[in-house]
């Protein structure tokens, strides 16, 4: 990989995408360009374009973490937080995910969210640790029933299972879900999945939509909770069940030293559930959430240790 100063000729074949001023060549081919712009003494902001030909070659990756080989400054991307791919380069070279800017984006996509990285001289080369890795084969699978990561194709189905009544009741927030905040959560699903913030899943029968799952993650203690809601024709047969021992497990696989799971007094159905799936009854917390009347309820804490 070789990263030079751009010639007349690489730079205008890549202007349309971007304003290059480093060229990207795979010995004599050109691969793909580089933006490197000092925005204040001892910091440049990078961006990169890969020709769409040499594209899931790793170029992008091994580009940057050319460049920051030979840095001796502050390097920083920002990338749209739907863009999955820009940010597993950032990852690959090393960079560290700083700060989510609101409404940042350009204009013509809708103001979308971007996410700040930054590479300083003396980081560890890339790739960055994770804390959630990907799955091997895109799910975790028990019989007919599977667990998939959270995207933006699961908009719809989301949404209703949200706002049905006992849903609301039972959620953190029980207020009406718009479906922008929906589509919202979905887009950006992706995005902390690679942060290891959190791991949002739909559960799936045969492949139809189930209901969903989310490993909450508390790095510093190395727990993390668990949380879940199914659609009324798959209750009672087990699925859920079936579908917090298949990410429970994978928790204890990636690290997690401690699972818990809250549940109102009340609420019989998913005490039986996690009591299936190993969980003990832990105590409970008094008034720990708005109750949706407007006062306040208990949670009934359940723990699994590895």
């Amino acid at each position: 990989m070789i990263i030079r100063t751009a010639r007349a000729e690489e730079a205008a074949r890549l202007a349309p995408y971007l304003p290059v001023t480093h060229a990207v060549l795979d010995g004599d081919r050109l691969t793909g360009g580089l933006s490197l712009i000092e925005t204040r003494p001892g910091v440049r902001d990078l961006s990169i374009w890969v020709i769409p030909e040499e594209r899931r070659r790793g170029v992008a990756s091994k580009a940057v973490r050319t460049l920051t080989e030979q840095a001796d400054g502050r390097l920083e991307m920002v990338t749209d937080v739907a863009d999955v791919v820009s940010q597993r380069v950032a990852l690959n070279a090393g960079f560290t995910r700083e700060a989510v800017r609101r409404g940042s984006g350009p204009a013509a996509g809708g103001r979308p969210d971007e996410i700040v990285w930054a590479w300083l001289p003396g980081d560890p080369p890339g790739p960055a640790a994770r804390l959630f890795p990907d799955l091997a084969g895109g799910e975790l699978r028990d019989g007919e029933v599977s667990v998939r990561p959270q995207g933006p194709a699961d908009v719809d189905d989301l949404l209703a299972l949200m706002n049905l009544p006992d849903v609301r009741a039972r959620a953190a927030s029980s207020h009406e879900r718009s479906r922008a905040e929906v589509a919202r959560r979905c887009e950006h699903a992706a995005s902390e999945w690679l942060a290891g913030n959190r791991a949002d899943f739909t559960i799936r029968v045969n492949g139809e939509f189930a209901g969903d799952i989310g490993l909450y993650n508390e790095v510093w203690s190395r727990s993390a909770m668990l949380g879940y809601s199914m659609l009324p024709a798959f209750r009672r047969q087990g699925v859920v069940t079936r579908a917090v021992r298949l990410v429970s497990a994978w928790a204890f696989e990636i690290g997690v030293q401690r699972l818990a799971a809250g549940t109102a007094p009340d609420n019989t159905a998913s005490q039986r559930v996690l009591e299936k799936a190993g969980f003990i009854r832990e105590g409970v917390q008094w008034s720990r959430m708005d109750g949706p009347d407007g006062t306040r309820v208990d949670d009934v804490v359940y723990v699994l240790l590895p």
